[in-house]
């Protein structure tokens, strides 16, 4: 049984360091990308690091239920809703 345990906790902790791999990595890339085109509003490095955490969050779905991962989640959506309505705003009125 312990061997069964055992298992499950390496499996969840490959899980969680792939999950952070592939979105450091997708993080990595989307800065480094935006400072080479000379992109120099934060809110674009933020809304495209949420972006990052989502698109990771989605394709590994590490099993995660913890309250602070909700509270996380519920942070991030609430951000990237300002700065996309903030965005779509100037937008609109210029």
């Amino acid at each position: 049984m312990e061997y069964y345990s055992s298992l499950g906790l390496r499996r969840l902790q490959s899980r969680v360091a792939l999950f952070t791999l592939l979105y450091s990595f997708m993080n990595a890339l989307s800065a480094t990308t935006l400072y080479l085109l000379g992109e120099v509003r934060v809110d674009v490095y933020v809304s495209l690091n949420i972006l990052a955490y989502y698109i990771s969050y989605a394709t590994l779905r590490p099993p995660t239920s913890s309250i602070r991962v909700r509270v996380l989640n519920g942070a991030l959506i609430a951000l990237f809703i300002v700065i996309a309505g903030y965005r779509v705003y100037e937008v609109l009125t210029h």
